[in-house]
């Protein structure tokens, strides 16, 4: 019986090509995972940013995950919690049915004001991790947001105010109604959005 014995130096080697195949197949594989990371966050976050939230607030305590309608009383407390800064303002909202303003000697429909800033009618004050809002009546806070006597000459109804929540990309718009404001109030400094 013949005794077959292996030679010194014939056995089997890995084939250089296919090791190279292998090896770029594995970054290449990498780098579709790494793409669809990306491109995932970027889609969840409108570009970073948009589409969904990139903060959490709390309304009294309460957590607002959407834009919406939400309670406002005075002395509501803001807690914003975000990788950047924060900015808090408030804008005039289209109103559900329009009702007439009076501002000095003209008459004018408040759906006129829709978009206008009224941050200058309330006050924000800043606590250790909150900030505190607060205002006098819808004739006040359109008197201090106008620059001049307003005042209200039909009852208004509805959601007529927007807090806007800004932090980084992404913006909530909080609708509120005048029914929780009351009673008489200071006007305010005017000021062009509060950036915390």
């Amino acid at each position: 019986m013949p005794n077959k014995t292996k030679r010194p130096g014939t056995a089997k080697r890995p084939n250089k090509a296919a090791t190279i195949i292998k090896v770029i197949l594995l970054i290449l594989l990498v780098l579709i995972i790494i793409a669809a990371t990306v491109f995932g966050i970027y889609y969840l976050t409108g570009g970073f940013g948009g589409r969904y939230s990139t903060f959490v607030v709390q309304i009294n305590g309460k957590p607002v995950i959407s834009s919406g309608s939400i309670d406002l009383p005075r002395g509501s407390e803001i807690k914003v919690t975000g990788f950047s800064d924060y900015t808090l303002e408030v804008v005039a909202a289209e109103p559900e049915e329009d009702f007439e303003v009076t501002v000095g000697e003209d008459t004018l429909l408040y759906s006129d004001l829709a978009g206008e800033d009224m941050t200058a009618g309330f006050t924000f004050t800043e606590a250790e991790d909150c900030v505190t809002i607060n205002y006098g009546s819808i004739n006040d806070i359109l008197s201090a947001a106008l620059g001049e006597e307003a005042t209200v000459t039909e009852s208004a109804g509805g959601d007529i105010f927007s807090l806007v929540i800004t932090c980084g990309e992404s913006t909530l718009n909080l609708l509120f109604s005048p029914s929780t404001m009351t009673g008489d109030g200071a006007i305010f400094p005017d000021w062009g959005g509060i950036i915390f």
